[in-house]
């Protein structure tokens, strides 16, 4: 982590989680990331690794959340919902049947998330999705392919339920085959 990751570590404990934003955001863009100043960041959210983090205007990312990654982005748009706990993870590895270890080289791959993305508590993004624009993802959900846009997907792993209508103003189910 780098020392500016930490000294930010350290004073957001002494931040109230919801108030500040402003403080936080500012702290954040000296950490290097790419925050705008109306996102509402919650103090108890955990950054780990190195990766290039960008979120965007009036954006919220609730209590306990983790961003973790290795050399890859991880985007929130606009006008994003991040519930409590959800887990960005960006960073995995190979598997490795030859050597000791099963959890072979370390390689990352970027999370998007466009405008407008709802993700209920504790879900879990993997890398290598991209969820876009107004979707909603359902709690406890683990996201492990793109999800399209206008849509409600829930699951392990989660999969679409349910598709926007604009022409009818309404949700459609998805019928399972």
């Amino acid at each position: 982590m780098s020392q500016r990751l930490y000294f930010y570590s350290l004073i957001s404990r002494l931040i109230p989680e919801t108030r500040f934003y402003s403080l936080k955001a500012y702290l954040l863009t000296w950490c290097g990331y790419s925050i705008s100043r109306s996102a509402r960041i919650v103090s108890s959210v955990k950054f780990v690794g190195a990766f290039e983090f960008s979120v965007g205007n009036d954006t919220f990312i609730g209590h306990e959340v983790l961003v973790a990654g290795g050399q890859c982005l991880i985007f929130i748009g606009k006008c994003c919902d991040l519930a409590p706990r959800v887990c960005l993870i960006a960073g995995t590895h190979e598997i490795d049947m030859i050597g000791d270890h099963t959890a072979g080289k370390g390689n990352s791959q970027a999370i998007i998330i466009e405008d407008g993305v709802w993700i209920g508590a504790n879900v879990t993004v993997l890398g290598g999705v991209r969820i876009g624009k107004k979707s909603v993802i359902a709690a406890g959900s683990t996201v492990i392919h793109d999800i399209p846009p206008f849509t409600i997907a829930a699951g392990t792993p989660c999969v679409v339920i349910k598709e926007w209508d604009a022409d009818r103003q309404c949700w459609i189910s998805i019928k399972k085959e």
